[in-house]
């Protein structure tokens, strides 16, 4: 089973602000339900996956392979400071990604995807746009898309597979669109049930793959090709953006952070590649998200990071087994990927149906 869905919706521009009062954000409070192989190198260019990794290599990484990653306590207990925080609590999967070789049987960031023999791969035909000319155009070839992650629900359940399936592929196209939700790649979901890919020939689709479009490989932007990784998955409990609590108890908590300054980037919520949990607005205030089908409002699947963490949230984030091998640019960061202006992109996942589309944030 194949289900594949396109992302993009109208964003509404003239309203950057929630209802007033809106209990949790994102939809409706304690009751909503968390949401919490592979990549397709698609460019045989000096900016491919394959070749970033080899260059990678060569120059070493601080990281040491470990089976874990572990998150330390936070500073504060905030359910004993504020007891009714724990109505909106949300459990976040913190990929932790750390470049490595993973499989195609494997769950993963930027590795090979399981792709059935003979099914086209996915190519874009948008226009784009380049830094230095921001009108759009249409490229004279379809730019083939490249494998960005995949998920097998017996590594992350969290994930709201749609039933019947039990595989989440997602790709985009490594160049950067003019879209409705944000300025950069497009996105494509791509949701399987692993007990078909068993009953029918399978490729690999990953670094050193050949792409069938050359005249496009010029056209992929290096920011938007990862870095092939494999996962530790971490459960830890996240706490909402201020914006997402009723004005009551932002009052509560703002009062006690102004002499903190500890909420956002040490309590709340986690940097770095995840998924579900809660979306930080730090970049821009709070602003709906509603499916476009159902009107329902939309709630996070999939946040990529440019960094895992920084100077800021480090002291809280960075796990304790990378204590000693702190990033010491982008470069060394694990996925090598480059968003927004060094920030972190978010896929939206409309509750009701995973056919119904999803949204994105830039932040």
């Amino acid at each position: 089973m194949l289900i594949g869905i396109k992302g993009g919706a109208k964003r509404r521009l003239a309203a950057l602000r929630p209802l007033a009062g809106r209990a949790c954000g994102l939809g409706a409070g304690p009751g909503r339900r968390q949401l919490g192989p592979p990549a397709a190198c698609m460019h045989p260019s000096p900016c491919c996956a394959a070749l970033r990794a080899q260059r990678h290599k060569a120059r070493g990484h601080p990281y040491t392979p470990v089976m874990t990653r572990t998150t330390p306590p936070p500073p504060v207990d905030l359910p004993t400071l504020f007891p009714w925080l724990t109505a909106y609590a949300r459990t976040t999967v913190r990929l932790h990604p750390r470049p490595g070789t993973p499989g195609a049987q494997d769950s993963h960031i930027g590795g090979p995807l399981l792709w059935p023999a003979g099914e086209a791969w996915p190519t874009c035909g948008e226009p784009i746009i380049n830094d230095g000319n921001l009108e759009p155009w249409r490229p004279a070839s379809p730019i083939p898309m490249i494998g960005v992650a995949q998920f097998f629900a017996r590594d992350i359940p969290e994930i709201p597979y749609p039933d019947n399936t039990d595989l989440l592929q997602v790709l985009w196209c490594p160049a950067k669109h003019q879209q409705e939700d944000l300025w950069g790649p497009v996105v494509r979901l791509i949701w399987r049930r692993t007990a078909d890919l068993a009953t029918v020939p399978t490729e690999t689709h990953g670094p050193g793959f050949t792409a069938p479009y050359p005249s496009s490989v010029s056209l992929a932007d290096d920011d938007y090709l990862p870095r092939p990784c494999v996962l530790h998955p971490e459960r830890v409990t996240e706490y909402p953006d201020c914006e997402e609590l009723p004005e009551d108890l932002q009052s509560a908590l703002n009062e006690w952070d102004r002499a903190n300054s500890d909420y956002q980037y040490l309590l709340s919520i986690a940097p770095g590649c995840k998924i579900g949990g809660w979306e930080t607005w730090h970049l821009t205030d709070m602003y709906e998200l509603p499916c476009t089908t159902c009107g329902t409002e939309t709630e996070p699947l999939l946040q990529l990071d440019t960094t895992e963490w920084d100077g800021g949230s480090g002291p809280r984030w960075q796990p304790l087994e990378d204590r000693d091998h702190a990033p010491v640019d982008w470069e060394d960061e694990p996925t090598s990927l480059v968003l927004g202006r060094w920030g972190r992109l978010t896929v939206f996942l409309c509750p009701v149906s995973a056919e119904h589309g999803f949204r994105m944030a830039m932040q």
